[in-house]
């Protein structure tokens, strides 16, 4: 179903879905979706019954400090609307980072504030699978990851913004400068790619993601 938030629309009615971009709100014919469950698609599905297992393991007082958590807390949906999210949801939302990334579940929600953004940051893709992220301040602190996304390689001129950028990957913790992300997405010589670099904390929050916009080589 299509959902109202004022203007603009986003979701589907009958045969037409509703959407935005830098351009605008659109409409499209509608596209019956595709499962090709990959090896990705199976590990986030696995992430999500464990952390839905999870869930139902907490007492009623952590689940309680994670909807008091998501009530502070808003997050800015594709259409750039701030919404409440649901102690559940709160929690699935940043454990999923946190066990993608391979580290640990946490059972109560964070305190304080989320990390910064680096000072700096550029980004090269030599094509077709390596992507490298040069920062400041080098190290990261204790606890701190990159988390790479960047849109697919396609034709200069295109512009995608970050809603339609896919997850490259994690950088180890405290990571140091230059960071080598591997890609699961393939490009050829000449395509450019958006690359959206945030800071990933020990709770699983993310600073405001940076972009760099660069042509694979």
């Amino acid at each position: 179903m299509a959902k109202r938030l004022g203007e603009p629309m986003s979701g589907s009615i009958a045969g037409m879905t509703y959407s935005h971009n830098k351009g605008g709100q659109y409409i499209r014919n509608r596209r019956t979706p595709t499962n090709p469950n990959s090896v990705k698609q199976q590990a986030m599905r696995a992430i999500l019954s464990t952390l839905s297992g999870g869930w139902s393991g907490l007492t009623v007082t952590q689940q309680n400090a994670w909807s008091s958590w998501a009530s502070l807390n808003p997050k800015i949906d594709s259409l750039g609307q701030s919404i409440i999210m649901s102690g559940q949801q709160a929690y699935v939302s940043l454990n999923s980072r946190l066990l993608q990334s391979g580290t640990t579940a946490a059972s109560s929600p964070p305190a304080g504030t989320g990390p910064a953004q680096l000072t700096t940051v550029t980004a090269a893709w030599v094509a077709p699978f390596a992507v490298t992220v040069t920062f400041t301040t080098t190290p990261l602190a204790a606890g701190l990851k990159l988390a790479v996304f960047a849109s697919l390689p396609s034709t200069k001129g295109r512009n995608p913004n970050y809603n339609q950028a896919r997850l490259l990957g994690y950088s180890a913790a405290a990571a140091a400068s230059p960071a080598a992300i591997t890609s699961p997405y393939t490009g050829i010589a000449t395509q450019q790619s958006n690359i959206y670099v945030s800071v990933m904390d020990a709770a699983g929050r993310l600073s405001p993601p940076q972009k760099v916009t660069v042509v694979l080589t």
